[in-house]
């Protein structure tokens, strides 16, 4: 389904019991909603309504030329919950890029959501900003995210997932491949220029920030100065994990998504 925020259409998901509590799910830079497949049948299950968006210039949401921030990419998901009637009581799960706009809607729009879990993410651009702005020359100079995609999937899945899963790495590396150009760039200077650290003492609903132990992209102490900052979050790591242990640890991810869910649903 498509919204029209009045700047680009924002391709969503939404299914599962009308009157049931609303999970919404915002991905990673260069992925879609399609990075929660494995996340989807445990909240039906559960009895969760399921709320994915694809971001700005991903999956199948249009791009607008130029550089974005991320409280203007967590406008995009407010105007699809207030398209949706949704104007509290949701409980957002974000990774990544996903989770830095789950942090801005939490610090800047109290009320809109009912909780927040945080996983494998950053209050503020932490990283290497000589190898972004290094993939982003290469990009340009290249016309294409091919020239990227290789060393971006060794970061987000370790070492064998690609043989235990060839199907599945194979749908997530074409994905990667599918985003716009504009997306890819707009998004990056989202995420450079991030930094909602000096407002996340006002946060005030339940959050979990859940790492995965061996993440070189946002790495545990990303992760932890997140939950130092907001009065009574929580930390969880998952070990073993890279950047993506929603996909490559589903099991276990699961299982500390569902019970954070279940305690917090009210």
């Amino acid at each position: 389904m498509l919204h029209n925020t009045g700047k680009s259409l924002i391709n969503y998901d939404l299914i599962g019991a009308p009157d049931a509590p609303v999970v919404c799910m915002t991905h990673s830079l260069t992925s879609d909603f399609g990075m929660w497949a494995e996340q989807v049948p445990e909240l039906l299950e559960a009895g969760f309504q399921v709320l994915r968006i694809d971001t700005r210039g991903h999956g199948g949401s249009t791009a607008t030329k130029g550089d974005y921030t991320i409280e203007e990419l967590a406008g995009d998901v407010l105007s699809v919950l207030d398209a949706l009637g949704f104007q509290s009581g949701v409980h957002m799960i974000g990774l990544s890029m996903g989770g830095m706009m789950g942090q801005v809607i939490a610090a800047d729009h109290p009320g809109r959501i009912a909780s927040l879990m945080a996983c494998c993410t950053a209050a503020k651009f932490m990283g290497d900003t000589e190898l972004m702005l290094g993939r982003i020359k290469a990009v340009q100079e290249s016309g294409s995210l091919e020239s990227i995609v290789e060393a971006n999937m060794e970061r987000r899945y370790g070492p064998g997932y690609r043989e235990r899963r060839p199907l599945r790495w194979q749908a997530l590396r074409n994905t990667f491949l599918g985003t716009s150009l504009d997306g890819f760039f707009g998004c990056m200077h989202a995420c450079l220029t991030h930094n909602v650290e000096p407002r996340l003492h006002k946060l005030d609903i339940p959050t979990l920030v859940l790492a995965g132990s061996e993440d070189p992209t946002t790495p545990p102490d990303d992760n932890k100065l997140i939950a130092s900052k907001i009065p009574g979050a929580r930390y969880v790591e998952i070990a073993g994990g890279y950047h993506f242990p929603n996909v490559e640890f589903d099991a276990e991810f699961n299982r500390i998504m569902i019970n954070w869910l279940n305690e917090v649903r009210g």
